[in-house]
């Protein structure tokens, strides 16, 4: 089983917030492993979908949208099978976002749980990140390194 919490105090309202954690067809400019998704149906705060993680794995999801409080996502079929919550809370002039996988892993990626385990930590991080770089209206901005040639790596 892995388990991962992350959260943010975002500079935001909560109404913002939740606006941009609803529109789940944009979990792809989020979740970086999310790759591809395919609603199979919706009817009003319940959307089934496929997901498409990785490369090639396929996963299907049923989301509850909860107003103005955050998400529910059950996996239930595929290499993912658990849940994420996205909570959100208000903190004054503030929200505090809070993320909650608990995701069992199956099949040949369930081999490498601890390797898996540190990437959706990273994909954690980086969609509370990138969720609070738009609430509050930031450019979303990379870190630049200088890069080496092969032969300067070999050379030192």
């Amino acid at each position: 089983m892995v388990e991962i919490k992350v959260r943010v105090q975002i500079g935001a309202p909560l109404e913002k917030v939740y606006d941009i954690i609803s529109k789940v067809d944009d979990d792809p400019k989020f979740w970086n492993l999310t790759k591809r998704i395919r609603n199979i149906s919706k009817k009003q705060n319940e959307i089934v979908r496929e997901v498409v993680v990785g490369k090639v794995d396929k996963c299907l999801q049923k989301i509850t949208l909860v107003p103005k409080e955050g998400l529910h996502v059950l996996w239930t079929k595929g290499v993912i099978n658990g849940t994420k919550d996205i909570l959100l809370s208000t903190l004054g002039n503030t929200t505090l976002l809070e993320i909650s996988l608990n995701y069992k892993i199956s099949g040949v990626a369930g081999l490498f749980s601890g390797r898996i385990k540190e990437e959706l930590q990273i994909e954690a991080e980086m969609a509370a990140d990138l969720i609070q770089e738009k609430a509050e209206g930031r450019p979303h901005s990379v870190p630049m390194e200088e890069r080496k040639s092969w032969a300067d790596l070999i050379r030192g």
